[in-house]
């Protein structure tokens, strides 16, 4: 009989059992259960349907299963786990595949018992990979055993991997149920609130989880954009050999062992908001939706932008959130970091970092400058947390705009969250507003300062502070804000300063075209076009190769490369902030 749902599983098993069973497994899980939730006067009267509530609210979904089976074995029904434990195995076969790591002793144990034979051990044996492994395992499980090898593979996990069997086991949450002594046992559990929410804790024992990697350990790696025309959340691609490794645009860092690939993108925090609320967290870091396609990644570490050198026990009160099919689970960090909390053997859905409510924090910031189009000098200027998922989304709708940044290095203090700053400009007719910004986090809409400026014809500064004084200084020169004259530029410099937005964003059409105009100027030999062409796999690296090549033979060739891309492309070069090349 196959089931539909975990919950109809669940109910079926029970009402199997004849009542003296049922007594047993009532006792048993309020020995389970500290403090127990209702008496067991009032729980043994209760039907299958009420029990299997009370399971659920207890463990969650991915808990109540194996909570169940363990309680059927210990009153010697086993028999009746074993529909159960198939249903266990399928509902995490894809978790399995990835994470069971000591395959071959399975396959050991799994030939001694008679759950598969010797050509299917040879035959599995011989794949390349442990994922590949595990999914032939799997198709073999299907109908091996004669119904049992799917019970013997659940005890095989339990024996050579507990911990990944624990790791779901322990994927629990208590709710609160009826008061001790309640006279009517359908009080709080006939419909029982199941809180979506579970504090884990997982421990892996990885052979290299316990190094410490400084910051020059990690390889950064630029990210190749999917999409191009995704307006708020494109998604990212990376790829790496064994090793450890950290994205240029996010900030996220992975160790793995052999090669692998997956694909990220930022999530918003807003949609949770109120979930946070009541969990009284709060976001410590961007939200990140990765994907793994192949490989497998065995430590992950997000980044954070809380302060911790103020307070250790501040350290306590992290937490990373991520969203499965229980809903919203809050798993205790393996490490934390000045700069990332770390994760051993993760399960990948929607990820972030969290801070409990409830004390002050201060955070890492970051001030973005940018000059708008407007007849005067008229600059937006935002403070906001050291997000890259928020300064992406503020980049792209300035740059829509037509805006200039103008970059400047950030705050070197933390700041406290919810203080309001002033932020001041030493010119006399300067206006700025509002006059003051409370430091929030708002990842959709972020609020700005507005400076305005009618005739600028000199440097001025720009002065952030809050009740206790000056936070951060810097200059705006008149560099930054006048219009270069172009017959001053360093076009090669130009290009190495938009290198990685135009690896990023040029489309594989532009890069051929591009090709064939500097063919035709000269600036690149029929060897050069093909060693770009034929000897770069992929579109960002092919347009990194290009804008290498062309950049090194100096600032003639550097601005007709330029000028034929805003020939070409005048949406990219206005996103990009290009300056205007003279016409080749």
């Amino acid at each position: 009989m196959a089931f539909q749902t975990l919950t109809h599983a669940l109910v079926n098993t029970l009402e199997e059992l004849e009542q003296s069973s049922f007594g047993k497994f009532c006792y048993q899980l309020l020995q389970h259960s500290d403090p127990p939730q209702v008496p067991y006067s009032v729980l043994v009267e209760w039907d299958p349907v009420q029990v299997t509530e009370l399971l659920i609210s207890t463990y969650c979904y991915n808990g109540a299963l194996p909570e169940t089976v363990d309680i059927l074995r210990q009153i010697g029904c086993g028999d009746k786990a074993h529909r159960l434990v198939e249903l266990f195995v399928d509902r995490h076969r894809d978790w399995l595949i990835h994470r069971v790591t000591k395959v071959e002793p399975v396959l050991d144990e799994l030939l001694i018992q008679g759950v598969i034979q010797q050509e299917s051990y040879d035959n599995i044996r011989a794949l390349p990979t442990s994922e590949d492994k595990m999914r032939k395992l799997f198709d073999c499980l299907l109908t091996a055993g004669g119904g049992t090898g799917k019970d013997i593979f659940y005890n095989t996990l339990e024996k050579l991997e507990p911990d990944l069997i624990s790791c779901i086991k322990t994927a629990r949450i208590r709710n609160q149920g009826p008061e001790i002594g309640t006279s009517d046992p359908h009080v709080g559990l006939r419909n029982p609130v199941v809180k979506r929410v579970k504090v884990i804790t997982v421990k892996s024992p990885m052979a290299f989880g316990s190094e410490v990697f400084t910051e020059g350990d990690w390889i950064k790696v630029d990210p190749e954009v999917n999409c191009v025309d995704a307006e708020d959340a494109p998604p990212y691609s990376l790829q790496s050999e064994a090793g450890k490794f950290e994205c240029s645009i996010s900030g996220l860092r992975w160790v793995c062992k052999e090669k692998v690939c997956f694909k990220y993108h930022f999530g918003f925090w807003e949609e949770h908001m109120g979930r946070l609320e009541t969990m009284k967290y709060i976001p410590g870091g961007p939200l990140l939706d990765i994907t793994v396609i192949s490989g497998k990644l065995d430590e992950v570490y997000l980044p954070h932008w809380i302060c911790t050198d103020d307070s250790p026990t501040i350290l306590d009160k992290f937490a990373v959130l991520h969203m499965d099919d229980c809903g919203d689970v809050v798993e205790k960090p393996s490490e934390v970091t000045p700069t990332h909390v770390k994760i051993l053997q993760p399960v990948f859905s929607p990820r972030g970092v969290l801070m409990r409510v409830g004390f002050p924090v201060k955070i890492n910031c970051k001030v973005l400058i940018y000059k708008t189009n407007k007849a005067f000098l008229t600059l937006h200027v935002y403070l906001i947390p050291r997000d890259p998922a928020l300064q992406q989304t503020i980049k792209n709708r300035a740059l829509s705009s037509g805006y200039k940044s103008i970059p400047k290095p950030y705050p070197e203090k933390s700041l406290k969250m919810h203080d309001r700053f002033i932020l001041t400009a030493d010119v006399d007719s300067a206006e700025v507003y509002p006059e003051k910004l409370k430091l929030i986090y708002d990842s959709r809409d972020p609020n700005f300062y507005e400076v305005f400026v009618e005739n600028p014809d000199s440097n001025f500064k720009l002065t952030l502070k809050n009740e206790s004084g000056p936070v951060w200084t810097r200059a705006i020169r008149r560099d930054d804000y006048l219009n270069t004259d172009v017959s001053k530029v360093a076009y090669d410099t130009e290009l190495s300063r938009v290198r990685f937005g135009f690896a990023q964003r040029v489309s594989r059409e532009v890069i051929n075209q591009l090709l064939d105009d500097l063919s035709e100027d000269g600036v690149l030999n029929d060897e050069e076009r093909e060693s770009i062409a034929q000897r770069n796999n992929t579109r960002a690296d092919r347009a990194r190769c290009l804008i290498e090549t062309v950049r090194r033979k100096g600032c003639e060739a550097s601005r007709k490369m330029i000028s034929h891309l805003q020939s070409r492309d005048q949406t990219l070069s206005t996103e990009l902030g290009l300056l205007s090349g003279r016409p080749v």
